[in-house]
Protein backbone atom coordinates (compact mmCIF):
# COMPACT_ATOMS: atom_id res chain seq x y z
CA UNK A 1 0.00 0.00 0.00
CA UNK A 2 1.30 3.32 -0.92
CA UNK A 3 1.39 5.70 1.94
CA UNK A 4 0.79 9.74 1.62
CA UNK A 5 3.96 11.63 2.38
CA UNK A 6 3.29 13.75 5.24
CA UNK A 7 3.53 17.54 4.95
CA UNK A 8 5.82 19.62 6.13
CA UNK A 9 6.18 21.38 9.22
CA UNK A 10 6.06 24.97 8.71
CA UNK A 11 8.99 26.92 9.62
CA UNK A 12 10.41 30.48 9.20
CA UNK A 13 13.46 31.43 7.72
CA UNK A 14 15.42 34.73 8.77
CA UNK A 15 16.16 37.38 6.61
CA UNK A 16 18.48 40.10 7.23
CA UNK A 17 18.42 43.26 5.24
CA UNK A 18 20.76 46.32 5.88
CA UNK A 19 18.42 47.59 9.02
CA UNK A 20 16.66 44.82 11.13
CA UNK A 21 13.77 46.94 11.32
CA UNK A 22 11.69 45.71 8.31
CA UNK A 23 8.88 42.98 8.95
CA UNK A 24 10.09 40.01 7.37
CA UNK A 25 7.20 37.36 5.93
CA UNK A 26 6.64 33.72 6.43
CA UNK A 27 8.84 31.42 4.40
CA UNK A 28 7.13 27.37 3.09
CA UNK A 29 9.92 25.57 2.39
CA UNK A 30 8.82 23.06 -0.25
CA UNK A 31 7.76 19.89 0.74
CA UNK A 32 10.08 17.07 0.91
CA UNK A 33 10.59 14.47 -1.92
CA UNK A 34 9.00 11.36 -1.98
CA UNK A 35 10.01 8.68 0.47
CA UNK A 36 12.67 6.63 -1.71
CA UNK A 37 10.36 3.03 -3.31
CA UNK A 38 13.50 1.56 -4.71
CA UNK A 39 17.58 1.71 -4.96
CA UNK A 40 17.30 3.42 -7.83
CA UNK A 41 16.15 7.34 -7.81
CA UNK A 42 13.42 8.56 -9.74
CA UNK A 43 14.33 12.06 -11.94
CA UNK A 44 11.52 13.76 -9.45
CA UNK A 45 13.62 12.27 -6.70
CA UNK A 46 17.56 13.17 -8.17
CA UNK A 47 16.10 16.70 -8.38
CA UNK A 48 15.42 16.88 -5.39
CA UNK A 49 18.78 15.78 -3.70
CA UNK A 50 20.32 18.15 -6.61
CA UNK A 51 22.64 21.12 -5.21
CA UNK A 52 20.61 24.34 -3.64
CA UNK A 53 19.29 26.66 -5.86
CA UNK A 54 18.88 30.48 -6.05
CA UNK A 55 15.36 31.49 -6.15
CA UNK A 56 13.95 35.15 -5.60
CA UNK A 57 11.72 36.21 -2.50
CA UNK A 58 10.08 39.05 -1.80
CA UNK A 59 10.58 40.99 1.46
CA UNK A 60 7.09 42.46 3.64
CA UNK A 61 8.31 46.10 1.36
CA UNK A 62 7.74 44.70 -1.64
CA UNK A 63 11.52 44.67 -2.66
CA UNK A 64 12.50 41.45 -4.26
CA UNK A 65 16.06 40.11 -3.02
CA UNK A 66 17.82 36.95 -3.65
CA UNK A 67 16.76 34.19 -0.97
CA UNK A 68 18.26 30.57 -0.90
CA UNK A 69 15.84 27.19 -0.93
CA UNK A 70 17.06 24.63 1.54
CA UNK A 71 16.91 21.22 1.38
CA UNK A 72 13.97 19.19 2.39
CA UNK A 73 13.00 19.78 6.10
CA UNK A 74 15.67 22.23 6.66
CA UNK A 75 15.53 26.18 7.32
CA UNK A 76 18.24 29.08 6.42
CA UNK A 77 19.18 31.89 6.91
CA UNK A 78 19.15 34.40 3.59
CA UNK A 79 21.55 37.57 3.81
CA UNK A 80 19.49 40.23 1.28
CA UNK A 81 21.79 40.34 -2.13
CA UNK A 82 25.13 41.53 -2.31
CA UNK A 83 25.49 41.86 1.43
CA UNK A 84 26.85 37.98 1.81
CA UNK A 85 29.66 38.77 -0.74
CA UNK A 86 31.23 42.02 1.32
CA UNK A 87 33.89 41.24 2.92
CA UNK A 88 33.93 41.69 6.46
CA UNK A 89 35.16 45.06 8.10
CA UNK A 90 38.28 44.84 10.05
CA UNK A 91 38.21 45.75 13.47
CA UNK A 92 39.78 49.07 14.10
CA UNK A 93 43.34 48.59 15.93
CA UNK A 94 43.71 50.03 19.07
CA UNK A 95 43.98 53.63 19.38
CA UNK A 96 43.84 54.08 15.77
CA UNK A 97 42.36 57.37 15.50
CA UNK A 98 44.57 58.65 18.33
CA UNK A 99 47.36 57.64 15.98
CA UNK A 100 46.44 58.74 12.90
CA UNK A 101 45.83 62.12 14.43
CA UNK A 102 49.19 62.23 16.62
CA UNK A 103 51.34 61.42 13.24
CA UNK A 104 49.74 64.36 11.24
CA UNK A 105 49.98 66.83 13.89
CA UNK A 106 53.70 65.30 14.40
CA UNK A 107 54.25 65.67 11.08
CA UNK A 108 52.63 69.17 10.41
CA UNK A 109 54.50 70.83 13.79
CA UNK A 110 58.11 69.29 12.43
CA UNK A 111 57.37 70.75 8.83
CA UNK A 112 56.24 73.70 10.24
CA UNK A 113 60.09 73.89 12.70
CA UNK A 114 61.77 73.15 9.16
CA UNK A 115 60.26 76.09 7.75
CA UNK A 116 61.62 78.29 10.49
CA UNK A 117 65.25 76.61 10.50
CA UNK A 118 64.75 78.10 6.74
CA UNK A 119 63.51 81.66 7.06
CA UNK A 120 65.02 82.30 10.28
CA UNK A 121 68.25 80.49 11.26
CA UNK A 122 69.67 80.47 8.23
CA UNK A 123 69.45 83.88 7.33
CA UNK A 124 69.32 85.86 10.63
CA UNK A 125 72.77 86.44 12.27
CA UNK A 126 71.96 85.20 15.68
CA UNK A 127 74.47 85.63 18.73
CA UNK A 128 74.75 82.97 20.95
CA UNK A 129 72.06 84.17 23.13
CA UNK A 130 69.73 84.91 20.79
CA UNK A 131 66.85 82.28 20.72
CA UNK A 132 64.11 83.82 18.72
CA UNK A 133 63.92 81.51 16.00
CA UNK A 134 63.37 78.86 18.46
CA UNK A 135 60.68 79.98 20.33
CA UNK A 136 58.85 81.34 17.49
CA UNK A 137 58.56 77.73 16.41
CA UNK A 138 58.57 76.14 19.65
CA UNK A 139 55.28 78.24 20.07
CA UNK A 140 54.08 77.77 16.78
CA UNK A 141 54.43 74.08 16.90
CA UNK A 142 52.64 73.81 19.93
CA UNK A 143 49.87 75.85 18.74
CA UNK A 144 49.47 73.96 15.82
CA UNK A 145 49.38 70.17 17.71
CA UNK A 146 47.09 71.54 20.43
CA UNK A 147 44.73 72.69 17.49
CA UNK A 148 44.63 69.79 15.82
CA UNK A 149 44.42 67.75 19.54
CA UNK A 150 41.18 69.96 20.71
CA UNK A 151 39.34 69.42 17.39
CA UNK A 152 39.75 65.96 17.44
CA UNK A 153 39.84 65.02 21.34
CA UNK A 154 38.02 67.79 22.67
CA UNK A 155 37.66 66.43 26.43
CA UNK A 156 41.47 65.12 26.60
CA UNK A 157 43.51 68.04 28.45
CA UNK A 158 47.10 68.41 27.30
CA UNK A 159 50.39 68.57 29.51
CA UNK A 160 52.44 70.57 27.57
CA UNK A 161 56.15 72.53 27.89
CA UNK A 162 54.91 76.03 26.73
CA UNK A 163 52.78 78.57 27.48
CA UNK A 164 51.63 82.18 26.54
CA UNK A 165 52.28 84.53 28.94
CA UNK A 166 55.66 85.44 26.76
CA UNK A 167 53.60 86.00 23.64
CA UNK A 168 51.18 88.46 26.19
CA UNK A 169 54.26 90.32 26.76
CA UNK A 170 55.79 90.36 23.57
CA UNK A 171 53.71 92.16 20.69
CA UNK A 172 56.21 91.52 17.76
CA UNK A 173 57.32 87.45 18.84
CA UNK A 174 53.50 87.25 18.95
CA UNK A 175 52.97 88.94 15.81
CA UNK A 176 55.71 86.36 13.81
CA UNK A 177 54.29 83.26 15.33
CA UNK A 178 50.77 84.53 14.76
CA UNK A 179 51.85 84.78 11.46
CA UNK A 180 53.73 81.41 10.84
CA UNK A 181 50.99 79.76 12.33
CA UNK A 182 48.48 81.18 9.91
CA UNK A 183 50.59 80.69 6.90
CA UNK A 184 50.25 76.88 7.96
CA UNK A 185 46.99 76.39 9.72
CA UNK A 186 44.18 75.55 7.35
CA UNK A 187 42.18 77.73 9.46
CA UNK A 188 43.26 81.30 9.97
CA UNK A 189 43.14 82.21 13.80
CA UNK A 190 43.24 85.54 15.15
CA UNK A 191 45.87 85.96 18.22
CA UNK A 192 43.72 85.49 21.04
CA UNK A 193 42.75 81.67 19.85
CA UNK A 194 46.66 81.32 19.26
CA UNK A 195 47.32 81.68 22.80
CA UNK A 196 43.99 80.02 23.98
CA UNK A 197 45.19 76.90 21.76
CA UNK A 198 48.85 76.88 23.43
CA UNK A 199 47.57 76.86 26.88
CA UNK A 200 45.73 73.98 26.46
CA UNK A 201 48.81 72.73 27.49
CA UNK A 202 48.98 73.67 30.99
CA UNK A 203 46.86 70.61 32.59
CA UNK A 204 48.50 69.11 35.90
CA UNK A 205 49.30 65.52 35.06
CA UNK A 206 48.08 62.77 37.15
CA UNK A 207 47.01 59.20 37.59
CA UNK A 208 43.65 58.94 36.26
CA UNK A 209 42.24 59.69 32.87
CA UNK A 210 43.89 59.88 29.88
CA UNK A 211 46.00 63.61 28.77
CA UNK A 212 48.61 64.10 26.06
CA UNK A 213 52.19 65.22 26.67
CA UNK A 214 53.35 67.71 24.29
CA UNK A 215 57.40 69.09 23.57
CA UNK A 216 57.07 70.70 20.52
CA UNK A 217 60.45 71.19 19.87
CA UNK A 218 63.08 68.49 22.38
CA UNK A 219 66.50 69.62 21.40
CA UNK A 220 66.40 73.81 20.86
CA UNK A 221 70.31 73.86 20.67
CA UNK A 222 70.28 70.90 18.22
CA UNK A 223 67.69 72.95 16.43
CA UNK A 224 69.46 76.12 16.02
CA UNK A 225 72.61 74.44 15.48
CA UNK A 226 70.30 72.52 12.28
CA UNK A 227 71.46 69.21 14.27
CA UNK A 228 69.08 66.74 15.75
CA UNK A 229 65.96 67.97 17.11
CA UNK A 230 62.09 66.16 17.64
CA UNK A 231 58.66 67.18 17.88
CA UNK A 232 57.51 64.49 20.87
CA UNK A 233 54.14 63.59 21.39
CA UNK A 234 52.64 60.71 23.77
CA UNK A 235 49.14 59.42 25.48
CA UNK A 236 48.99 58.55 28.36
CA UNK A 237 45.61 56.59 30.31
CA UNK A 238 45.46 56.36 33.75
CA UNK A 239 49.60 56.73 34.28
CA UNK A 240 50.70 54.27 31.18
CA UNK A 241 51.91 55.84 28.31
CA UNK A 242 49.77 53.82 25.67
CA UNK A 243 50.85 55.88 22.55
CA UNK A 244 53.99 57.77 21.32
CA UNK A 245 55.28 59.55 18.07
CA UNK A 246 58.46 61.22 17.10
CA UNK A 247 59.01 63.28 14.56
CA UNK A 248 62.79 63.95 13.92
CA UNK A 249 63.32 66.11 10.90
CA UNK A 250 67.27 66.18 10.97
CA UNK A 251 68.09 62.34 11.67
CA UNK A 252 68.98 60.31 8.85
CA UNK A 253 67.36 57.25 7.76
CA UNK A 254 70.75 55.12 7.53
CA UNK A 255 73.47 56.61 10.29
CA UNK A 256 75.81 54.85 8.60
CA UNK A 257 74.83 57.59 5.32
CA UNK A 258 74.92 61.08 7.52
CA UNK A 259 74.60 62.51 4.19
CA UNK A 260 71.68 60.30 2.88
CA UNK A 261 68.23 61.19 3.50
CA UNK A 262 66.50 62.35 6.81
CA UNK A 263 63.91 63.06 8.41
CA UNK A 264 62.55 59.75 10.41
CA UNK A 265 58.89 59.56 12.02
CA UNK A 266 58.88 56.69 14.89
CA UNK A 267 55.26 55.24 15.94
CA UNK A 268 53.89 53.14 18.80
CA UNK A 269 51.30 51.91 20.50
CA UNK A 270 51.19 49.41 23.53
CA UNK A 271 50.97 46.20 22.79
CA UNK A 272 51.00 47.01 18.48
CA UNK A 273 54.90 46.98 18.44
CA UNK A 274 57.16 50.04 17.01
CA UNK A 275 57.57 51.82 13.46
CA UNK A 276 59.53 54.00 11.36
CA UNK A 277 58.64 55.70 8.66
CA UNK A 278 60.29 58.67 6.65
CA UNK A 279 58.73 61.73 6.21
CA UNK A 280 58.40 61.39 2.36
CA UNK A 281 56.42 58.50 2.37
CA UNK A 282 53.88 56.62 4.37
CA UNK A 283 54.72 53.01 4.42
CA UNK A 284 55.65 51.81 7.73
CA UNK A 285 58.36 49.79 8.72
CA UNK A 286 58.57 47.52 12.02
CA UNK A 287 61.64 47.91 14.02
CA UNK A 288 63.52 46.42 16.61
CA UNK A 289 66.55 46.92 18.51
CA UNK A 290 69.56 45.35 18.69
CA UNK A 291 69.52 41.68 19.62
CA UNK A 292 73.62 41.41 20.59
CA UNK A 293 73.95 39.46 24.07
CA UNK A 294 76.78 41.66 25.98
CA UNK A 295 77.29 45.38 26.43
CA UNK A 296 80.82 45.07 24.48
CA UNK A 297 79.36 44.59 20.90
CA UNK A 298 77.29 47.70 20.81
CA UNK A 299 77.43 51.63 21.07
CA UNK A 300 75.50 53.94 23.48
CA UNK A 301 74.53 57.55 22.94
CA UNK A 302 73.90 60.39 25.54
CA UNK A 303 73.19 64.31 25.05
CA UNK A 304 75.73 66.30 23.39
CA UNK A 305 74.89 69.04 26.88
CA UNK A 306 76.68 67.83 29.28
CA UNK A 307 74.25 70.16 31.64
CA UNK A 308 71.49 66.86 30.48
CA UNK A 309 73.81 63.96 31.81
CA UNK A 310 77.12 63.56 33.32
CA UNK A 311 79.36 62.18 30.16
CA UNK A 312 82.76 61.41 33.05
CA UNK A 313 80.41 59.19 34.76
CA UNK A 314 78.93 57.38 31.45
CA UNK A 315 82.24 57.46 30.03
CA UNK A 316 83.32 55.32 33.40
CA UNK A 317 80.10 53.16 32.29
CA UNK A 318 81.28 52.40 28.83
CA UNK A 319 84.95 51.15 30.07
CA UNK A 320 83.41 49.05 32.74
CA UNK A 321 81.39 47.19 29.92
CA UNK A 322 84.39 46.92 27.81
CA UNK A 323 82.65 49.31 25.14
CA UNK A 324 85.95 51.26 23.34
CA UNK A 325 83.45 52.88 20.55
CA UNK A 326 82.91 56.60 20.82
CA UNK A 327 79.72 57.54 21.77
CA UNK A 328 76.44 58.90 19.61
CA UNK A 329 75.95 62.12 20.91
CA UNK A 330 72.48 63.83 19.84
CA UNK A 331 70.18 65.92 21.65
CA UNK A 332 66.43 65.07 22.06
CA UNK A 333 64.62 61.92 22.03
CA UNK A 334 66.48 61.11 18.88
CA UNK A 335 68.34 58.98 20.88
CA UNK A 336 65.30 56.63 21.92
CA UNK A 337 64.72 56.54 17.93
CA UNK A 338 68.32 54.84 16.94
CA UNK A 339 67.84 52.94 19.89
CA UNK A 340 64.79 51.77 18.55
CA UNK A 341 65.81 50.78 15.63
CA UNK A 342 69.23 49.37 16.69
CA UNK A 343 71.26 51.93 15.42
CA UNK A 344 72.87 52.20 19.19
CA UNK A 345 72.35 49.52 21.73
CA UNK A 346 72.42 52.11 24.55
CA UNK A 347 70.71 54.88 25.94
CA UNK A 348 72.60 56.56 28.91
CA UNK A 349 71.04 59.85 30.80
CA UNK A 350 73.26 59.73 33.88
CA UNK A 351 71.61 62.76 36.39
CA UNK A 352 73.93 65.32 37.09
CA UNK A 353 71.51 66.86 40.01
CA UNK A 354 70.25 64.75 42.81
CA UNK A 355 67.10 66.84 42.69
CA UNK A 356 67.07 67.50 39.26
CA UNK A 357 63.17 65.91 38.00
CA UNK A 358 62.89 64.86 34.28
CA UNK A 359 60.18 66.59 32.37
CA UNK A 360 57.44 63.65 31.13
CA UNK A 361 57.56 65.21 28.21
CA UNK A 362 61.06 64.25 27.31
CA UNK A 363 60.53 60.86 27.79
CA UNK A 364 56.81 59.76 27.33
CA UNK A 365 56.66 59.06 23.70
CA UNK A 366 60.71 57.47 23.43
CA UNK A 367 60.24 54.96 26.20
CA UNK A 368 57.39 53.92 24.54
CA UNK A 369 58.71 53.15 21.57
CA UNK A 370 61.92 51.43 22.78
CA UNK A 371 59.72 49.14 24.60
CA UNK A 372 57.63 48.27 21.80
CA UNK A 373 60.53 47.75 19.89
CA UNK A 374 61.88 45.13 22.18
CA UNK A 375 63.98 47.41 24.36
CA UNK A 376 64.05 47.72 28.36
CA UNK A 377 63.70 51.23 29.25
CA UNK A 378 64.50 52.12 33.52
CA UNK A 379 65.78 54.88 36.15
CA UNK A 380 69.51 54.30 37.10
CA UNK A 381 67.87 52.31 40.35
CA UNK A 382 65.99 49.67 37.56
CA UNK A 383 62.70 51.46 38.63
CA UNK A 384 60.41 51.70 35.28
CA UNK A 385 59.23 55.15 34.86
CA UNK A 386 56.63 56.97 36.28
CA UNK A 387 54.22 58.96 34.43
CA UNK A 388 51.35 59.37 37.14
CA UNK A 389 52.63 61.98 39.06
CA UNK A 390 52.11 65.07 37.58
CA UNK A 391 54.54 67.02 34.81
CA UNK A 392 57.77 65.67 36.10
CA UNK A 393 59.44 62.25 36.54
CA UNK A 394 59.64 63.09 40.34
CA UNK A 395 59.54 59.72 41.64
CA UNK A 396 62.74 58.38 39.25
CA UNK A 397 66.12 59.37 38.60
CA UNK A 398 67.66 59.14 35.29
CA UNK A 399 67.27 56.67 32.39
CA UNK A 400 68.56 53.59 31.02
CA UNK A 401 67.40 52.53 27.95
CA UNK A 402 69.03 49.38 26.36
CA UNK A 403 67.61 45.67 24.57
CA UNK A 404 66.55 43.64 26.44
CA UNK A 405 69.63 40.73 27.00
CA UNK A 406 71.92 44.01 27.98
CA UNK A 407 69.58 46.05 29.87
CA UNK A 408 70.62 44.34 33.15
CA UNK A 409 74.47 44.21 32.42
CA UNK A 410 74.23 48.02 31.63
CA UNK A 411 72.48 48.76 34.73
CA UNK A 412 74.81 46.55 36.92
CA UNK A 413 77.76 49.46 35.75
CA UNK A 414 75.79 52.28 36.43
CA UNK A 415 74.83 51.28 40.11
CA UNK A 416 78.71 50.48 40.47
CA UNK A 417 79.76 53.78 38.76
CA UNK A 418 77.32 55.92 40.60
CA UNK A 419 78.08 53.50 43.69
CA UNK A 420 74.08 52.75 44.11
CA UNK A 421 72.83 49.88 45.49
CA UNK A 422 72.12 46.58 43.04
CA UNK A 423 69.00 46.01 40.95
CA UNK A 424 66.94 43.55 42.34
CA UNK A 425 66.92 41.15 38.72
Amino acid sequence: MTRTPRSATKKKATYYENSDSEEITEFRPSPPPPKRQRKTPTKKQAAAQAPVEETVGETASGATEDAVQAPAGEVVEAVAAGAAEEPAKPLPKYLEAETKIAVEAVLTASRLCQSVFKALVSEETLTKSDKSPVTVADFGAQSLVNVLLNRHFPTDPIVGEEDSKDLHADTALRTRVLDLVNGVHDQEMSADEMCKYIDLGNYAGGSKGRFWTLDPIDGTKGFLRGEQYAVCLALVVDGKVELGVLGCPNLPVNLAEPEGERGCLFVATRGGGAFQRTFSSDILTKISVTDVKKASETVFCESVEAGHSSQSDAAQIASLLGITGESVRMDSQCKYGIVSRGSAGIYLRVPVSETYEEKIWDHAGGMLIVEEAGGVVTDIDGKHLDFSVGRTLKNNKGVVAAGKHIHAEVLSAVKAVLKREEPKL
